[in-house]
């Protein structure tokens, strides 16, 4: 709801994660920097929250609970910003400080003399200075709140200087008509200094400019009033008299229903009479000329005050009289003066900055009456004015902004508050309050285009009326003007979100989106920068414009609400009815969000989807290496399966009722574990998620040929070829016998025997193996010298690297020697093995022992084992796996011993793998 910005452009459609949990409010302290903050902060302690960030010396903003906005703007500064960033009330009175006296807080940096021959005021503006002086030497001061009194600065005459606000005001008190004799009064003349340059202004007033002729201050054109009251009713002589016997003229202390009368040296009484004070300023002089006639006056008219006013270029509100003539600026005057038959009106200005772009909810001009001439309530009328920029003294010539006819009208206002005595009563001051329709109105249209609002009061009616009518004359505090309106923002554009793709839709959820419900859950990211409760309303039609057919309407789908807090944003939801969408259809809709306040945020972006209820068929898989229903590749060999189905997105599908695989291709490559005959099952999915019914594919695999090779040694010397007695193969592969190799008794008959040194070994004319499949490779073998060489090999097949190894290893089972089945991953010399080790319990390599070493590799899981019997009989042994590195095909010779001392006997190779127990079966032979 609130605002300070416009509200963000909607984002693509996309999905929004959760939101984190919020550590619990401190709700001690309601003031915080920014305003999101605040917001989240007045939701969640349910009071209002000051936004510090948006506070200046006149406004302040506030977030409600409810997340509207408050703004609160003063014509006359309400706080001041100190040097070190904080903020103080305005604090008037005035206290020690170095050099003198200063108020505690006002927006002017300036001191007062603390008595002697230093300057009565110094101003400081930035890098400019300013001083005002007193010629000869001062007394030192008695303080009143925010005035330093420097008692018989000449015989008889006081000097009052009183801080306010935005300035300072200094004020010569002519006590008696003996006094006003002096003809140091004719003309008084204070001395200037500092670095500012002062120059008269055609209104009589003074302009203070620094050296790059930037104007800083203003001196409002000087008057001087008396302390007559006219001709005051008997009680309310006594009632004055009895005032000033109590010292209390000229203090500015109150005393109901006599101080607005009382002439003081902060501002004339309500039936005081004033002049003109003349000044000129010549060099580093400032002389003020006196009226003449007034300081003549009878005695009944002392004490004179003669004032002039100095402040900075700050003033928000100012003044206009018909006659052009100067008064002070201690009130907001209105209508016909009783001292100079002018006619007063008053204008103000409101920064308004802080409701810009928003929508102003409730909006109030709040002002304190002073004093009215009648007794009874008479009328005043506020309108809105043009922009305007006050000369020197907040006074503004009187034809350039007309109110009555010729303005803008607000409201009006009746009310008294006459203290002048024969109204029967004692009147207090009156809060005058202009609110209504039209000020509304007429406020939310200009904050759009200003930062400020500008307004003028008057006596005047809309036709121009009453405005010399005596009783219509009336004072109103400047310092209590305020506007005071609530506003909000309406809430962001909601931002469509993706389907879910648990129940409406499966891999396009997002817009275009294609669905498979014909009751969909539309779904929006809702969000209001400041929270609160949003109610959000959804709208389906045939297009994407406002003029197509509604399809369904924000009555059929009533209004979601979803609560938010501070900044976060919400999801809105709804789910369409059935019986209002239809299949194969393109629908659009979109989505508007209000908050509390009705404020709209508009429709968002359109979003589209078809529904799509029709699930895919599957017509046919097919294999090349599988056909169906007859025997096909034989175990081991991979076979890919292709899938024909119409409007699929992707394919499920598993073996044998197993794991089940997705993927978006049409079809699947599969290797079968075993042999014998397999179910392939597949399912379809379309892109709105709906799936086929199930296609089973019967496929056979051939079981693999026993294909081995097998040297038995049974040979005796002096033969120097080993038979290959194995079968299966298409050429069998005997083996020579090289260097020393030689035949001895065995393990089951002859072995042979092979010393590493000599490079012994038994060689095939090529390879028996092809590596890039399953095998299984195995031998008796008995080690006579292992301290020989920490690592003997005595089968392999490779080429530049052995593919694959059986070997002791002295470095297994943790140093203790084992028995071992290594791969190469690559053809490379020297390339590093993978190898599986057993051997610790069962076989522990012994000189002199036989013992059954087997490896095997499985290329369908990947794994590769080393099998070492320790008894046949049982079938006892130890078995050890490792992950198989990448298979390459070695085509190099078939190789039994060659790095091995020791005998070897019933060596085998098999082109699949054998299980557990065949491999039991083998080394029980």
């Amino acid at each position: 709801m609130l605002l300070w910005v416009s509200a963000g452009t909607a984002v693509p459609l996309m999905t929004v994660p959760g939101q984190a949990a919020a550590a619990a409010a401190d709700c001690s302290m309601l003031v915080l920097e920014d305003v999101r903050a605040a917001a989240l902060l007045a939701a969640e302690c349910g009071e209002s929250v000051e936004v510090l960030g948006e506070r200046s010396e006149t406004t302040q903003v506030f977030v409600d609970a409810s997340g509207v906005g408050r703004l609160e703007s003063a014509v006359a500064p309400q706080r001041v910003h100190r040097k070190d960033g904080t903020w103080a009330d305005i604090d008037l009175a005035l206290r020690p400080v170095s050099g003198g006296l200063a108020p505690v807080a006002s927006t002017a940096d300036m001191t007062f003399s603390g008595g002697g021959t230093g300057a009565l005021v110094t101003w400081r503006e930035g890098d400019a200075t300013f001083e005002l002086n007193w010629p000869g030497s001062l007394p030192v001061p008695r303080v009143n709140g925010a005035t330093a009194i420097y008692d018989g600065v000449l015989p008889e005459v006081n000097l009052h200087v009183t801080a306010d606000r935005a300035g300072f005001r200094h004020v010569l008190e002519v006590l008696t008509p003996q006094a006003a004799t002096n003809p140091a009064l004719r003309q008084v003349r204070y001395g200037l200094g500092g670095d500012m340059k002062v120059t008269r202004a055609a209104d009589g007033g003074l302009s203070l400019a620094d050296a790059s002729g930037q104007e800083l201050l203003q001196a409002s054109p000087a008057v001087m009033w008396d302390s007559s009251i006219s001709t005051p009713s008997s009680e309310l002589q006594e009632r004055v008299a009895s005032a000033e016997g109590a010292g209390e003229a000229g203090t500015g202390t109150e005393v109901p229903g006599v101080s607005d009368l009382v002439s003081t040296a902060q501002r004339p009484g309500d039936l005081a009479s004033s002049a003109p004070v003349e000044v000129a300023v010549s060099g580093s002089d400032l002389t003020l000329t006196p009226d003449a006639g007034m300081m003549a006056a009878p005695s009944a008219a002392f004490p004179l005050f003669i004032d002039p006013a100095f402040s900075k270029l700050r003033s928000k509100w100012a003044y206009a009289s018909s006659n052009g003539e100067n008064n002070d600026t201690s009130a907001a005057r209105v209508g016909l003066s009783p001292d100079s038959g002018a006619r007063y009106r008053s204008f103000f200005s409101f920064d308004t900055s802080a409701m810009s772009d928003t929508t102003v909810l409730t909006a109030k001009v709040l002002m304190k009456l002073d004093h009215s001439s009648s007794c009874e309530p008479t009328w005043v009328h506020l309108y809105r004015t043009g922009s305007w920029t006050a000369s020197s003294g907040n006074r503004l010539a009187w034809s350039s902004y007309p109110l009555g006819s010729s303005a803008t009208w607000l409201d009006s206002w009746e009310g008294n508050a006459n203290e002048a005595g024969g109204c029967g009563s004692q009147q207090q001051n009156s809060d005058a309050v202009f609110e209504g329709g039209t000020l509304l109105q007429d406020v939310q249209a200009q904050v759009g285009s200003s930062s400020s609002y500008w307004v003028g009061l008057c006596a005047c009616n809309q036709e121009n009326e009453w405005e010399s009518a005596q009783d219509r004359w009336k004072k109103f505090f400047t310092d209590r003007t305020y506007l005071v309106a609530t506003f909000d923002v309406k809430p962001n554009l909601p931002v469509g979100l993706e389907f879910t793709t648990t129940t409406d839709c499966y891999r396009q959820c997002a817009s275009p989106a294609v669905l498979r419900s014909l009751t969909p859950t539309l779904r929006a990211q809702v969000q209001d920068r400041f929270g609160g409760k949003l109610g959000t309303s959804f709208e389906i039609r045939t297009s994407p414009s406002l003029t197509g057919t509604i399809v369904v309407s924000n009555t059929t789908m009533p209004f979601t609400f979803v609560t938010t807090v501070g900044n976060a944003t919400g999801i809105a939801t709804s789910k369409v009815p059935a019986g209002y969408l239809s299949a194969g259809v393109t629908y659009y809709w979109h989505a508007m969000t209000m908050d509390e306040a009705g404020l709209w945020s508009g429709w968002g972006s359109w979003y589209s989807f078809t529904i799509d209820n029709t699930p895919p068929n599957i017509s046919a898989v097919a294999s090349t290496q599988y056909p169906s229903k007859v025997w096909g590749a034989t175990l081991g060999s991979p076979g890919t399966f292709a899938f024909t189905a119409a409007g699929a997105a992707e394919y499920v599908w598993s073996v044998d009722g197993g794991s089940a695989t997705t993927t978006t291709l049409a079809s699947a490559s599969y290797t079968p574990a075993t042999d014998m005959v397999h179910t392939m099952r597949v399912q379809a999915k379309d892109t709105a998620g709906n799936i086929s019914g199930a296609f089973d594919y019967q496929f056979w695999v051939s079981p693999v040929p026993n294909a081995y090779s097998l040297w038995t040694f049974d040979e005796t010397d002096p033969a120097r070829t080993a038979a290959d007695t194995g079968s299966g193969f298409s050429t069998r592969k005997p083996g020579a016998l090289r260097n020393g190799a030689r035949f001895v008794p065995g393990k089951l008959n002859n072995a042979v025997h092979v010393s590493g040194t000599t490079g012994d070994d038994v060689v095939t004319s090529g390879p028996v193996l092809d590596t890039t499949k399953s095998f299984t490779v195995m031998a008796w073998v008995r080690p006579s010298d292992l301290a020989a060489q920490p690592l003997q090999t005595f089968v392999m097949q490779g080429n530049l690297a052995p593919r694959f190894v059986l070997q002791y290893r002295q470095d297994a089972n943790g140093g203790q020697g084992g028995w071992c089945f290594g791969l190469t991953g690559t053809d490379v010399k020297d390339a590093p093995k993978t190898v599986a080790c057993a051997g610790q319990f069962v076989g522990k390599p012994t000189n002199g022992e036989w013992v059954h070493v087997a490896g095997r590799y499985d290329r369908v899981t990947g794994k590769m084992r080393v099998y070492v019997m320790g008894d046949p009989q049982s079938c006892a042994g130890e078995v050890a796996e490792s992950t198989a590195p990448a298979l390459w095909s070695a085509t190099g010779a078939f190789v039994i011993g060659g790095f091995w001392w020791g005998d070897i006997d019933d060596v085998r190779a098999y082109q699949r793998v054998l299980s557990d127990s065949e491999i039991c079966q083998q080394a029980s032979q």
